[in-house]
């Protein structure tokens, strides 16, 4: 299959007409289509998605609704029709396909998918395709799953990493489109198929079986057991059912609540500002009364100067007068020992007898120190007077509220500065927040939390009713081989459906595993062949893939490497997909929408150099960050066969 044009008007961000011719000489396969972010490369993908399958995707591949589609300033001018028009070669024939949305007629301004009827057309060689052909005529070149290789998004990478998480729900989901993709339900529905038959034929048998003597309490438990099977796969249904709601309208939330993640963060800032505001508010508060407290005693501060001058001259008059009374102490102490020497004309300190020449000495000392001792006075009364002073201005003088009051003016000074600040903050918050219902972004938040373990719960619902349906069955197939020995029961026909199919289905069942295992083998023969090409580490021997189709790098001893760059799980994304699209499919086309974000130069050359290779077309949509026009496309500039640029 080859794409030869794609003509769209009024879709997405294109206004009027846009016309694209893809290269179709097989030594120049590539198209490079360049444009900046919000330019519209994704639109080109989407027109593309949108003309053979009628839908266009967004974000995490959830689908947008119609009304979406049409260009806007389109529509306010009033005109409301869309249309996409492909042109392909495909096994030998010339294709048109064209599909065309337009306003119905009594809608005045379409707000919602079912204000717009949607009409196709195909033509084979010049002569139409009836419609009811068209799907199957698409089919057999470009079917819807395998899509996601035909029309391949960057994002993709991201989600087939999950393959690696043993048991992720996202893992789960994408194997299930890759076995899709790979034919596994076609066995799985003719499984599904012989297990509808087998439950009929089961039933007869119960029937059939009924007035057969002995065999009464089989019969009766047989049916038991199927009105439980029949019970525990409706009930499945309505779970599968109300789980995939669950999960549609959890993803909606989780879209609408990364919008509005910048407004949510800023009413939590909000209410932690407003919440600071309130703090600062109440210590001013506080300090204001403390204030005033201290301020009652602040008088005391005014004749400090005083105060302590006069407490100096009274502690200085006390120390003199203490110093007289230590000297008048010692006066005396001396003169009762002179006193004592003349009495008992000895000396007090040796006890040797004194002198009369000593005797004359020690009187003649005696007179001068009664003398001096006379000179020393001490007011004892005064003493006492000044050292009650003095403890009277000690209390005046000690700590007063001047140090106090000092502290909780430069603390008042400080939080009104960080009141100010706090209150421009929240006054930007409000304006940013200013139009938007945060009750709402709170409420959807909660629902969305509520969500996830509503999913949580379902999903151990279908594995409990899962596990009872089988048990059911085990049950029911104990029961048919018990009944396989009776004679009477053996030869009915119904018994005979029962092991027909029976033995149908456990063909199917194994021929599922058996095709799994030869699948994931052949994918990981391609992916390892595509990943030795594109990786720049040589020592790496090559892929190992795992029950979820995701993938490990082996090292030189075939051992697994666990911590993975970046780029590293980006070129092993590459190799699975490369890998599964040759495996599910013939060689076509390919359009890519920005995949080489986290690549390095050398990866990007040998991407750029491998995938010409593995396609009849290449078409590569992205912007001047991710692939340069010099340097990067210099490795396959022999392969371009054209280059557009997306200007307005």
């Amino acid at each position: 299959m080859k794409l030869l044009s794609l003509s769209a008007t009024n879709f997405m961000p294109y206004k009027g007409q846009i016309d694209l011719t893809f290269p179709t000489d097989p030594d120049r396969n590539v198209m490079v289509v360049f444009g900046e972010n919000m330019r519209g490369k994704t639109s080109i993908l989407n027109a593309l998605r949108w003309g053979f399958y009628g839908r266009a995707l967004g974000r995490h591949s959830r689908e947008i609704p119609l009304h979406e589609l049409l260009n806007k300033e389109a529509a306010l001018e009033g005109d409301c029709q869309m249309d996409v028009a492909i042109t392909f070669d495909a096994e030998g024939h010339r294709y048109e396909l064209r599909r065309r949305a337009s306003k119905r007629p009594l809608v005045s301004r379409p707000t919602r998918p079912e204000d717009f009827e949607v009409v196709r057309l195909l033509r084979k060689d010049g002569m139409v395709v009836g419609d009811h052909l068209i799907d199957a005529e698409i089919n057999r070149f470009a079917p819807e799953q395998v899509s996601r290789f035909f029309l391949f998004d960057g994002e993709l990478l991201q989600e087939y990493e999950s393959l690696l998480i043993e048991g992720s729900e996202q893992g789960r989901r994408i194997k299930e489109a890759i076995e899709q993709i790979l034919g596994v339900p076609t066995l799985i529905h003719g499984r599904d198929e012989a297990q509808t038959l087998l439950r009929g034929a089961q039933k007869q048998q119960s029937k059939d079986l009924e007035k057969v003597a002995g065999l009464e309490k089989q019969t009766e438990r047989q049916k038991q057991l199927q009105t439980q099977s029949d019970s525990y796969e409706r009930d499945l249904a309505t779970l599968g059912d109300l789980l995939r709601t669950t999960r549609r309208e959890r993803a909606e939330l989780d879209d609408y609540i990364e919008a509005t993640d910048s407004i949510h963060q800023a009413k939590a800032n909000l209410n932690a500002k407003t919440e600071r505001r309130n703090d600062i508010e109440r210590r001013q508060d506080d300090l204001v009364v403390e204030r005033l407290a201290l301020i009652k005693d602040a008088w005391r501060e005014l004749l400090r100067p005083q105060l302590s001058v006069k407490h100096d001259q009274i502690v200085s008059r006390r120390d003199e007068l203490t110093t007289q009374l230590a000297q008048r102490g010692r006066l005396e102490a001396r003169i009762e020992q002179l006193r004592e020497s003349l009495q008992t004309q000895h000396c007090p300190a040796c006890g040797q007898p004194v002198h009369e020449q000593q005797r004359a000495k020690v009187g003649r000392d005696l007179g001068a120190l009664e003398v001096e001792l006379r000179a020393v006075q001490v007011d004892s009364d005064e003493l006492v007077r000044l050292s009650a002073e003095i403890r009277d201005l000690s209390r005046l003088l000690r700590a007063g509220p001047a140090a106090r009051l000092q502290e909780i003016d430069k603390e008042l000074a400080r939080l009104a500065v960080e009141l100010t600040r706090v209150e421009n903050e929240i006054e930007k918050l409000n304006d940013q927040i200013r139009g938007h219902d945060t009750a709402e972004i709170a409420r959807k938040r909660a629902l969305r939390d509520g969500l996830l373990k509503e999913e949580g719960r379902i999903e151990r619902d279908i594995k409990d009713t899962q596990s009872k349906l089988e048990a059911a069955k085990r049950d029911l197939a104990m029961i048919a081989r018990a009944l396989e020995s009776v004679p009477e029961a053996r030869a009915t026909r119904s018994s005979q459906m029962v092991r027909l199919y029976g033995g149908l289905e456990r063909i199917f069942a194994r021929s599922v595993d058996r095709l799994r295992d030869d699948l994931k083998s052949r994918v990981e023969s391609l992916a390892t062949e595509a990943f030795k090409r594109l990786t720049t580490q040589k020592r790496y021997s090559g892929l190992r893939i795992n029950s979820n189709y995701g993938l490990m790098i082996l090292d030189e001893l075939q051992h697994e490497v666990t911590v993975r760059s970046a780029g590293a799980e980006q070129i092993v994304a590459l190799s699975l997909i490369d890998g599964l699209s040759r495996a599910g499919r013939a060689a076509g086309p390919v359009v890519m929408d920005t995949p080489f974000g986290r690549l390095d130069p050398k990866h990007r050359a040998n991407i750029l150099s491998y995938l010409p290779t593995a396609s009849s077309q290449l078409v590569l949509l992205v912007h001047e960050g991710e692939v340069r026009r010099q340097g990067d496309l210099d490795h396959i500039a022999s392969r371009i066969g054209c280059v557009y640029d997306i200007r307005k």
